[in-house]
């Protein structure tokens, strides 16, 4: 840059890069979360955490684009569809950096369950042999996951299929783990 000084990559410039970073957060994280939650990951990612990042949401709630309730004395929110747009939009301003280094923090806190989550499993026998084990989860925006696994045994098949719907969100994690290489899924 001409002065001299460049913007690092874990700094928000503006309120508008805060509001962007928070819709992000949310649409990632996919159900409702609390003020205490988001502003520790906020703060365990950002460099220089001068924005004031409580305006950012009461921004974010007078807009629209995040809804907001109390309960016992906390402050929850979830992305609203408004939201959800703004951030396939705009999240990309966002640092590759940045981004990546928000969601490893984040999948602490992802929980199929938590998200309301429907999940579904089934067994299928193969024309050529051996079973289909499909394991899916959805919410009310769609498919979060589908995977399918072939297997020789019908045993096996059901201990996939039992194992799926009794710990979703260990498998869920697992399969992001396998996909992406990151350890932190697995915790």
């Amino acid at each position: 840059m001409g002065n001299g000084l460049m913007k690092h990559e874990h700094s928000l410039g503006t309120v508008t890069d805060m509001k962007i970073f928070i819709l992000f957060l949310m649409d990632n994280i996919g159900y409702t979360m609390d003020y205490t939650t988001l502003s520790k990951i906020a703060a365990e990612n950002l460099d220089d955490y001068n924005i004031s990042f409580s305006e950012c949401m009461e921004g974010l709630v007078d807009s629209g684009h995040l809804i907001s309730d109390e309960a016992e004395g906390e402050r929850f929110y979830m992305i609203s569809d408004k939201g959800r747009k703004v951030a396939a939009q705009l999240y990309d301003t966002l640092g590759p950096s940045l981004r990546e280094r928000s969601l490893r923090c984040a999948i602490k806190h992802i929980s199929l369950s938590r998200r309301g989550a429907e999940v579904h499993a089934t067994v299928t026998p193969r024309e050529s042999g051996g079973y289909e084990v499909t394991m899916e989860a959805t919410d009310a925006a769609g498919c979060i996951m589908s995977a399918t696994l072939t297997v020789n045994s019908l045993t096996e098949a059901n201990r996939i299929k039992q194992n799926y719907e009794a710990k979703p969100d260990a498998v869920y994690r697992g399969i992001f783990f396998a996909a992406t290489g990151r350890m932190e899924y697995l915790f």
